[in-house]
């Protein structure tokens, strides 16, 4: 066995069933490792390492394991590094593998060197700053070891990708592994304050008007249904981040809906106006600029605030916490709940607050002017009547993955969600693209569960080529592109605030169903808003990947205002 078969064999050993990228020569070894018969690893080969990298991410976002991307030397390194980046940010467990040329050539100007010898740059350097772990396979020696703690460090307590750097003579020399680090890991450690959480249960208690701000910790950490008892015990609302939409069921009459940009009426009113809470307990979230409108002050007022988060370095850095949770959200939502009870039993108190009724088929979430626009038969169609759609013909079980841009705040505001999980959205970077290759790779977690990215054609003019990834291995993902011929997110910043130059943000608009044929994917152009549940039905029936590009109306304003003032507000701090 060689050290290319000793990892793959680890990796098939970790339930790693798709390693997603681009080859090249200096990677064959770890190619032609995939390749043997008795290895269950799958290669799926992208257009691109970037899309190789986001579907690698979008398959550990649903399957919540371990993602895995590879990419050859040099340049195919450089690519991956946006989607690395992504995962990062959002504390996705990723290993990526890059290749090196090998060892003895080392600084003699090797096409694709990245050594850092010679003019080159260190591929573990690079990565390093965007990774947990970054490293060089240098001997034989090192593989097992190397391997195991990359894993080791994807995995555990705030996790993220890791990164291995493999020179091909390297990984084609016969291991040297005893085999002792080759069983499966596992980190069972699950930390809390018990001191912390009696003194946390009592000031929740103690309130008359407590909030929830969840965030996107509470899906990571699987605390959904936690999260959900300890709301329904309390009768506590509850208003999520943008980035952890969906750990909340938003049709229960707890929900605020999103907090932060593109958020709702409701969730401002309960955090932002003075007196409507004395307590928040944010939950697995860092108070970023999106969940907070620019850091508005009023977010902490003179509320009291407990802070639960698994990295302690998120705690107190923008609102200074009165009581401290370090720890997994699942297990500190536990330990609540039952010192909770514990002190309801000994002192006979629980409190009685009473639920608002859902009042709207979308919740409680969009006033009367906002369900109207859902229903609008205007030509072109309006974003917000192809939100209304999709949720209308798409099971609560769907997975969809968001891209960047204008249909960011649509899908935040209008897009009700209903099962954790089910919305997918790299904020934390916020790449265009990403949800193209990304949900390529949640498909193949999700099983039968039925997947549909939306994306913009900004979006899909960056890596829309992935398509025919999907058709290559018939993975049956439904793209819709909102198709308005501009990067209208910056469109309409750029108007919001009366300056000029508009003209450069537009482009012909483009027949993205026929590029979708071109490609080998059923491709359905839609132009009016009674045949868009028609096409989604088809597309869900025919099982094959489906673009549906729908002209919608390019004049219609996004949820954007307050993002605008947030922007304006931190160039003039």
């Amino acid at each position: 066995m060689n050290c290319a078969e000793q990892l793959t064999k680890l990796l098939q050993g970790e339930g790693v069933k798709y390693i997603f990228g681009v080859p090249g020569a200096p990677l064959m070894p770890l190619f032609h490792a995939l390749d043997r018969p008795d290895c269950r690893i799958k290669p799926i080969i992208a257009k691109h390492e970037a899309g190789g990298a986001f579907m690698a991410d979008g398959y550990a976002r649903v399957s919540g394991r371990l993602g895995v991307c590879c990419g050859t030397a040099g340049p195919g390194t450089t690519n991956l590094v946006t989607g690395v980046a992504v995962s990062f940010k959002d504390s996705i467990p990723l290993l990526v593998l890059t290749a090196q040329v090998p060892l003895n050539v080392f600084g003699k100007g090797a096409t694709q060197e990245s050594s850092a010898e010679d003019r080159s740059f260190s591929s573990a350097e690079l990565l390093k700053p965007l990774t947990k772990y970054s490293a060089m396979i240098m001997t034989p020696e090192h593989l097992s070891f190397f391997a195991r703690k990359a894993v080791r460090n994807a995995l555990r307590h705030r996790m993220g990708p890791t990164h291995l750097n493999l020179p091909p003579d390297v990984m084609r020399c016969p291991s040297s592994s005893d085999g002792t680090l080759m069983e499966i890991f596992e980190d069972d450690a699950r930390y809390f304050d018990r001191a912390k959480v009696k003194e946390a249960a009592q000031a929740i208690l103690s309130a008359k008007k407590p909030v929830i701000f969840a965030g996107f910790g509470v899906i990571l950490s699987n605390a959904t249904q936690k999260l959900l008892e300890l709301a329904e015990l309390l009768c506590i609302p509850v208003a999520s981040t943008p980035k952890g939409k969906g750990c909340f069921p938003e049709s229960h009459p707890l929900a605020l809906g999103v907090m932060g940009l593109a958020g709702s009426e409701a969730a401002e009113e309960k955090i932002l106006t003075p007196d409507s809470s004395d307590l928040m307990i944010a939950i697995g979230m860092s108070f970023d600029e999106w969940s907070t409108n620019s850091w508005d002050p009023k977010i902490k007022g003179t509320k009291k605030l407990i802070h639960l988060d698994i990295d302690p370095q998120q705690i107190g850095k923008n609102y200074s916490a009165n009581i401290a949770l370090i720890g997994d959200a699942k297990t500190v939502i536990s330990e609540l709940l039952y010192e909770i009870q514990r002190q309801s039993e000994q002192t006979g108190y629980v409190p009685a607050r009473s639920q608002e009724p859902q009042v709207s088929p979308y919740g409680r979430l969009l006033n009367s002017s906002e369900a109207e626009q859902m229903t609008s038969e205007s030509m072109p169609i309006k974003p917000q009547r192809l939100i209304h759609e999709l949720r209308r013909s798409l099971p609560d079980e769907t997975i969809f993955f968001i891209d960047a841009g204008n249909h960011t705040l649509w899908a935040l505001h209008y897009l009700q969600i209903n099962q954790p999980g089910t919305f997918v959205i790299a904020a934390g970077f916020g790449p265009m693209g990403y949800s193209i290759p990304a949900a390529i790779g949640g498909k193949l977690a999700a099983g039968n569960r039925p997947v549909v990215a939306l994306c913009g054609d900004g979006c899909f003019l960056m890596h829309g080529m992935e398509v025919a990834t999907a058709v290559k291995y018939n993975i049956p993902v439904i793209w819709v592109v909102f198709n308005d011929g501009r990067l209208n997110m910056v469109y309409q910043a750029e108007q919001l605030q009366s300056r000029g130059g508009l003209e450069s943000y537009e482009f012909p608009r483009l027949d993205i169903a026929a590029v979708a044929i071109a490609l080998g994917a059923i491709g359905e152009r839609v132009s009016r808003p009674d045949q868009i549940n028609t096409v989604i039905t088809r597309c869900l029936k025919a099982n094959k990947p489906a673009v549906i590009d729908v002209i919608i109306d390019p004049e219609e304003v996004s949820p954007l205002k307050k993002r605008i003032e947030s922007i304006l507000k931190n160039m003039k701090a």
